[in-house]
């Protein structure tokens, strides 16, 4: 069976009518429009705010218990997503959405950031704040810190910025000496990328590496010598 219009080869009668009725070739064809199209101008316009269908955030904002995901799941999402395509714009557009993320909840970047399977210990600052530390180096420094009664926090305020790869990125260094004003890096592998964030500080930044861990291990560090 094929179309009359543009003989393209259909399986059976319904499956012609149907291609037929909609043949670009079909002068009087009919044309059927996504109310999805209205829809997403909307959106975009502000005209109507999104409502999300998460059921991960649909739960949130229930208060219901958070769905379970398996691990064979999280990796089949994984898989897929790492077969999505990126084009300039759109990595272009999700630099900025990052960027405007880190202005919006810096805390999130600072003060509760983990990164990768480092192990965090929960901690107070000397002002208050409840957050977490990044592996036993960092617990090791804070607790430092505090024994020898230094003011510091891991809430970094100050704008800092560097570029790399020619963009703007923002800079979050482990520890702030609020008497100082200085800051601790505590880095066990140094990158090339590291480097580039240190410079911005010039003088006001202390690097912790595993001499000066090893060192505050063993009640050696005179850290008054630093600042």
């Amino acid at each position: 069976m094929n179309c009359k219009y543009c003989e393209k080869e259909c399986k059976n009668l319904n499956s012609l009518k149907q291609h037929e009725i909609r043949c670009k070739l079909n002068e009087n064809k009919i044309i059927i429009k996504s109310n999805f199209i209205i829809y997403n101008k909307k959106i975009k316009s502000g005209e109507i705010i999104e409502l999300s269908t998460n059921q991960f955030t649909k739960a949130k904002n229930l208060g219901l218990e958070i769905p379970f995901v398996s691990d064979e799941t999280k990796k089949k999402i994984s898989i897929a997503s790492k077969k999505q395509k990126w084009g300039n714009e759109r990595r272009t557009k999700h630099s900025l959405s990052m960027l405007k993320a880190v202005e919006e909840h810096q805390n999130s970047y600072s003060a509760n950031n983990v990164s990768g399977r480092t192990k965090s210990y929960d901690y107070i600052d000397n002002l208050g704040n409840k957050f977490s530390v990044k592996g036993t180096w960092e617990l090791l420094v804070a607790e430092f810190l505090t024994k020898n009664n230094i003011k510091w926090t891991n809430i970094i305020q100050e704008r800092i910025t560097y570029n790399w790869e020619d963009k703007e990125r923002r800079y979050f260094p482990d520890f702030y000496l609020i008497d100082y004003n200085i800051y601790i890096e505590v880095k066990g592998y140094e990158r090339e990328r590291d480097l580039k964030k240190w410079e911005v500080l010039e003088n006001r930044l202390l690097i912790f590496k595993k001499n000066e861990i090893n060192l505050i291990k063993n009640n050696n560090l005179n850290i008054f010598e630093l600042l």
